[in-house]
């Protein structure tokens, strides 16, 4: 099918500009121009495009990113989407093609390349190299599937030695804990995390194969930092089950009661927020983020008495708590149901 409409984005105006023109030289005049990937995403919410040709680098929301949210979509999760870049590095694209894009245009434009990419869309083709390691990775995680252990890991290591990928590293520590060569899958694991620094799954299992070497407070270490991405990215559930990980291999780790009460007074479960900061205190009863965590929660609850003391207790053990003064001063102004807004 010939495209008749293209969503065009970028936020550089004199390269948009370039790409429009080139677009109506090559005869398409249903164009829409976007100066951001925001302002792409809310065209996309109100029309559907034969074709989308975006930058991969942009401030707001990368081209990447954008591909993405455009995936996770019914109506555009078939839409042709290219992504633009002055230099593409075998890592992006590899998570181009993990995100599902259709190609991978160079700049600076060249009007044959450009007329050769849109005619793909005709004959519903990806380019060949992401169609290449896409197949080789399915390949690889159905034989993981398989236990045929061996065989995915030269699979991987033959993909990593072409580019490398977080997720290849991933498969590789999967497959050498499931060998039990710890040593190893950490390292794959730790370089997974290196080329990722969000890569919560990478995490958890490099914690889990600390666990089965042994090595408690390493492992206490990396699942800690996944619960904290889980946190960050909103998603308390998973958090709660990893901090319960740790409560099982350490149940005295301060740590994880602290965050276990972040948790809980984020989900609003004051009670619960506020037994696992007691717990921590027991164990550290001077510790002033976790007597001001307490504060906080009094804070919520409306009991400004006991936030008071909280707050006062953190600022006894360390006095240059700039934090907690302001909450104490904004208390005692009356002002704070305006502060945490």
């Amino acid at each position: 099918m010939k495209p008749h409409t293209f969503l065009l984005v970028d936020d550089n105006p004199l390269t948009l500009n370039e790409l429009n023109g080139l677009v109506k030289y090559i005869n398409y005049e249903k164009i829409d121009p976007a100066s951001s990937g925001n302002q792409a995403w809310s065209l996309l919410k109100k029309h559907t495009y034969d074709c989308i040709i975006t930058s991969w680098e942009m401030q707001e929301m990368t081209g990447l990113a954008l591909l993405k949210l455009v995936r996770k979509e019914d109506k555009h999760h078939d839409t042709p989407f290219f992504l633009t870049h002055s230099a593409f590095t075998k890592l992006k694209v590899i998570q181009a093609g993990q995100a599902g894009v259709t190609g991978l245009i160079v700049r600076p434009f060249d009007l044959e390349t450009l007329t050769l990419k849109i005619e793909q869309i005709s004959r519903g083709m990806k380019d060949l190299e992401i169609l290449n390691k896409e197949k080789k990775y399915q390949e690889g995680l159905a034989l993981i599937e398989a236990k045929q252990y061996d065989t995915a890991l030269g699979l991987f290591e033959d993909l990593i030695k072409k580019s490398e990928s977080a997720e290849y590293y991933y498969n590789i520590g999967f497959i050498k804990t499931s060998q039990a060569k710890y040593p190893e899958a950490i390292a794959a694991f730790q370089k997974a995390t290196q080329l990722d620094h969000l890569f919560v799954k990478a995490f958890q299992a490099m914690g889990r194969a600390y666990t089965l070497m042994g090595n408690k407070n390493e492992a206490v270490r990396c699942l800690n930092r996944a619960a904290n991405i889980h946190m960050e990215k909103g998603e308390m559930e998973s958090a709660e089950e990893v901090l319960n990980e740790v409560l099982l291999i350490n149940p005295d780790t301060l740590n994880v009661f602290n965050s276990l009460g972040v948790l809980y007074r984020k989900k609003g479960n004051f009670k619960k927020a506020l037994e696992q900061y007691l717990k921590a205190l027991k164990i550290h009863p001077k510790e002033p983020h976790i007597l001001y965590n307490v504060g906080r929660l009094y804070v919520d609850l409306k009991d400004f008495e006991k936030a008071k003391i909280f707050f006062i207790r953190a600022i006894k053990y360390n006095p240059d708590f700039k934090e907690a003064k302001d909450v104490l001063k904004a208390i005692d102004l009356g002002s704070i149901d305006s502060y945490f807004k």
